[in-house]
């Protein structure tokens, strides 16, 4: 990120127009900042981009034909050098941990103010990440040492640590993530050791201590599930028709 640059360049993603054309407006006005392009989804704003690299890119979770998750993750592969703010209705702490965890530089509600926008903006510019204090971190992340524990499990690592704490055991673990039990239970090792847990029940103490497990009912655990079994079946598919 070159922040010798005096002008943050920002792209908006937001289908919602009148909310789009309001932001654009306002942080237009911001000193240091201009915004250089405007896209209604994930995909107009990745075409956009091929053209006019930014700096910071606001965009919403919820859009039709790309959404923001899947953008994010595209801007991030190819343009390792942009930071992404998301700014969504949604504010729940799990979700914007993963959210974070996925390699946004920061999360801001859209009932947030323009003063916490700007500011998210020129500390993701500056720093590379920025923690709204508009969101409910909870009381076990309310301080930087335990928020960075908790930052430095990557996604396959929150997956493996959620399938633990539901219950899964070494044999159902390895066919639902493709690896073979030898490795599960290598990994399920490292986990414990890395949160100091002396026994599976003090496993998922600790993992619930430091937010990194949310508990889940029966019904979410088995829609979970689905999903991922869709998720596979589509990746086959594609794999088919290279």
């Amino acid at each position: 990120m070159n922040t010798e640059r005096t002008v943050i360049q920002l792209a908006i993603a937001e289908d919602h127009h009148l909310m789009r054309e309001s932001l654009g407006r306002t942080l237009n006005r911001q000193s240091g900042m201009q915004v250089v392009i405007m896209a209604a989804h994930g995909r107009e704003l990745l075409d956009a981009m091929a053209d006019k690299p930014v700096d910071v890119v606001l965009m919403d979770l919820d859009m039709p034909v790309m959404n923001g998750k899947d953008a994010m993750a595209l801007i991030l592969a190819n343009y390792p050098k942009t930071r992404v703010i998301i700014f969504s209705m949604h504010s729940d702490p799990w979700m914007v941990f993963q959210i974070m965890q996925s390699g946004a530089s920061s999360f801001v509600s859209k009932d947030s103010s323009i003063n916490e926008m700007v500011t998210a903006i020129k500390s993701v510019f500056q720093y590379g990440r920025y923690f709204s204090k508009d969101i409910p971190w909870g009381d076990s992340s309310s301080n930087d040492v335990s928020l960075d524990f908790r930052l430095s499990f990557d996604t396959k690592e929150l997956e493996m640590i959620q399938l633990i704490c539901d219950g899964r055991n070494s044999e159902e673990m390895a066919k639902m993530l493709h690896l073979t039990k030898k490795a599960i239970d290598a990994r399920r090792a490292e986990l414990l050791k890395r949160l100091d847990a002396k026994n599976p029940v003090d496993f998922v103490r600790k993992c619930m201590l430091h937010a990194l497990y949310k508990p889940r009912t029966d019904e979410e655990i088995r829609a979970s599930d689905e999903v991922r079994e869709k998720d596979r079946m589509r990746r086959r598919n594609r794999g088919r028709n290279l």
